[in-house]
C-alpha cells in the first residue's frame, strides 16, 4: 500500500538517510510516495490546492490575490 511507503519515506528522514537512500526505481509511484513521505509533501494535492493562509478569509495574503484571481469567490 503506498500510505505504507509513505511513510517509510518519512521514517528514513527521521533517522537521518540521505534522500538518494530510496529504494524505489526512478518514474514509479512508489518512489513518489515515499519522496513524498521524506519530503513531507503531496505531489498530487499540492497541485490542486493553495496553500490554507490563501484560504483564509480577511488575511492579508487572501486578500491581495483577490483581483489577480478569477477563480476567486471575492
Amino acid at each position: 500500500m503506498l500510505m505504507d511507503i509513505v511513510k517509510q519515506g518519512a521514517r528514513a528522514r527521521s533517522v537521518g538517510r540521505p534522500r538518494d537512500a530510496c529504494p524505489y526505481p526512478g518514474e514509479s509511484r512508489e518512489r513518489r510516495a515515499w519522496f513524498e513521505g521524506y519530503d513531507g509533501s503531496s505531489w498530487a494535492v499540492a497541485t490542486r490546492m493553495p496553500h490554507p493562509a490563501r484560504m483564509l478569509p480577511g488575511s492579508p495574503l487572501s486578500d491581495a490575490n483577490a483581483a489577480s484571481d478569477p477563480v476567486s469567490p471575492a
